[in-house]
């Protein structure tokens, strides 16, 4: 059961994910509010415009006017990574170091962990973890990513969101060729790589390697 603070409080179900009261239209949460509604306004904005309709990535990834682009890349990348996680949790049933013990994505792409210093090989869950966390921590630094920011990121941040893009893609990408089924079900009720392909596509991140066709 999400809780009236906009969190997901321990022991909550699936269905109720995210399932908070908001609006992505009115007074108090509106683009034009953003500077004045709090560090978190353009996050819930996000948020309030997927449980509208999930399916509708133009309006979701469309950055408003009175929104630095750095700040709507920022809080888009931010989103990803918490709904990213779950796609994992629901995964890691079927996908441990006995079954994917190498990092894939189809049979030409094998991908190395460079999270703990040496690019290393290791198992696709472990991967796919590993980065996630690594990714979180990263874009949470204050140093790179102030808060509140309502304006352009420094150089370093461009390129820890480059990097973040990257490399978490490749999470979607073994889903896509290993668990291509659940892929599916989960884009379908998400639309959460077509989210990223659209920013990616607009912001020009990075290739991405094996592409996924939908």
């Amino acid at each position: 059961m999400a809780s009236g603070s906009r969190r997901n409080l321990p022991g909550t179900k699936r269905a109720g994910l995210f399932a908070w009261d908001g609006k992505a239209e009115g007074k108090g949460s509106g683009p034009d509010d953003f500077k004045h509604s709090g560090q978190y306004s353009v996050q819930e904005y996000i948020q309030a415009l997927i449980r509208a309709d999930p399916s509708n990535v133009e309006k979701i990834c469309s950055c408003p006017d009175s929104v630095h682009p750095d700040e709507w890349l920022y809080e888009h990348l931010r989103q990803f990574m918490t709904e990213l996680n779950v796609l994992i949790v629901q995964l890691s049933p079927n996908c441990d170091s006995t079954t994917f013990p190498k990092m894939t994505a189809g049979e030409a792409c094998e991908f190395l962990s460079a999270c703990d210093g040496e690019p290393k090989m290791v198992s696709a869950i472990d991967y796919c973890c590993h980065n996630l966390d690594f990714y979180i921590a990263a874009l949470n630094r204050n140093k790179n990513f102030p808060r509140p920011h309502h304006g352009a990121l420094p150089k370093k941040a461009s390129k820890e969101m480059k990097e973040a893009t990257k490399r978490l893609y490749r999470v979607m990408a073994h889903a896509y060729y290993h668990h291509k089924d659940f892929f599916v079900k989960f884009e379908e009720r998400t639309h959460l790589y077509q989210r990223l392909a659209a920013l990616n596509k607009g912001y020009q991140l990075t290739r991405f390697t094996p592409p996924i066709q939908l």
